[in-house]
């Protein structure tokens, strides 16, 4: 199994736990990789060649890097947050921790078509946030609050 950590530290030296993880980054383990920031059209490839994507943040508001990753059709594990249940509705396989995310994770390496089901979840994620689906969301709300104002 191959981790890929793209990205850096958001807030530099700011970012909690910043110093243990810029000394894994150091000398990180032979099967993680650290390719640094990268450009868009690399990252689409990253999310593209992955088998599973992990975010397993303690805190987040809305985590872009989930909805480029549905986008590109990668399946999710995600910690186990209250945000998520609300915003992605169940469509991502979620962990309450460490000791879950590696059982998980090698239940996927021993049994790789359950990874199915979660490319559908993903493929679900990204149909709700899509620039059509909430163009209409908006025009369907305008439109209410036009008729509500003609009343």
């Amino acid at each position: 199994i191959t981790f890929i950590w793209a990205g850096g530290f958001s807030f530099g030296g700011m970012t909690d736990g910043y110093e243990h993880y810029k000394k894994i980054m150091e000398n990180p383990p032979k099967n993680l990789i650290f390719p640094g920031i990268v450009s868009p059209e690399r990252m689409r490839e990253l999310y593209a060649l992955a088998d599973l994507f992990l975010l397993p943040s303690y805190n987040e508001l809305f985590p872009m890097t989930i909805l480029e990753a549905a986008s590109c059709e990668a399946p999710i594990m995600l910690r186990d947050l209250d945000l998520y249940k609300v915003i992605l509705e169940g469509n991502y396989r979620a962990t309450a921790g460490r000791e879950e995310m590696k059982e998980a994770i090698l239940e996927y390496q021993a049994n790789p078509a359950a990874l199915k089901d979660l490319k559908e979840k993903a493929k679900n994620i990204s149909r709700e946030y899509s620039e059509e689906h909430l163009l209409q969301i908006w025009l369907d709300f305008y439109e209410k609050q036009a008729a509500l104002g003609r009343k």
